[in-house]
Order: C-alpha cells, then sequence, then structure tokens
C-alpha cells in the first residue's frame, strides 16, 4: 500500500498515513493525491499478478504487492477496503481485530 501510494502519486502530490481503533479494530489508512484506480479495475487490483493498464505504465512492478497485503490481512481476520477516483487519489483503509 505505501509503495504504491509513493509511485502513483506525483511529485507535487500529498500522501498520508493514518493509525487509529475503534472497540474491535486496529485501523491503517493510507491516502494518497495520487493517479487514482478506475472502478473497472477496483475489484481486480488485489488479483495476483493484476497490473492496471500495463501496456501505459512506466513503474516497474509484478502486481503482487496487494494480493500479499490482503492475503495476510486475511489471516489476521482482518479486511481491506479501497476507495479511489481517477485523477483524485485513492484510499487504502485496513482494519485488524484487536485481539
Amino acid at each position: 500500500m505505501l509503495e504504491n501510494a509513493l509511485k502513483y502519486t506525483p511529485e507535487n502530490g500529498k500522501m498520508t498515513i493514518g493509525l487509529s481503533q475503534d472497540t474491535y479494530y486496529g485501523i491503517v489508512k493510507v491516502i494518497d493525491t495520487g493517479v487514482g484506480i478506475a472502478p473497472e479495475h477496483q475489484a481486480r487490483i488485489f488479483d495476483r499478478f493484476y497490473r492496471v493498464d500495463v501496456a501505459r505504465s512506466e513503474t516497474k512492478g509484478y502486481g503482487l504487492g496487494l494480493a500479499i497485503v490482503q492475503a495476510i490481512v486475511a489471516l489476521h481476520h482482518g479486511k481491506i477496503r479501497v476507495h479511489s477516483a481517477v485523477g483524485q487519489g485513492t484510499a487504502f483503509v485496513l482494519s485488524l481485530p484487536r485481539s
């Protein structure tokens, strides 16, 4: 999540990392003002080897990072969500049980 935020946020953009908790979960938020992810790609970004528009992308990678994050979160009985809009940025919210 952090690496993607750095890769896809322009130099003049902004990235915010937030930590919080509620009664049941510890919550990590990674929010950026990067390129964003189109709605048709959001359902697949956690698939292994999936990359959004590889042909036009100058960034390196194999499409494994978010799949690994999702697998680790699932092992800990947590959840991960993405909220994104093209040209406006992306927010990942990771929730892990406190106990």
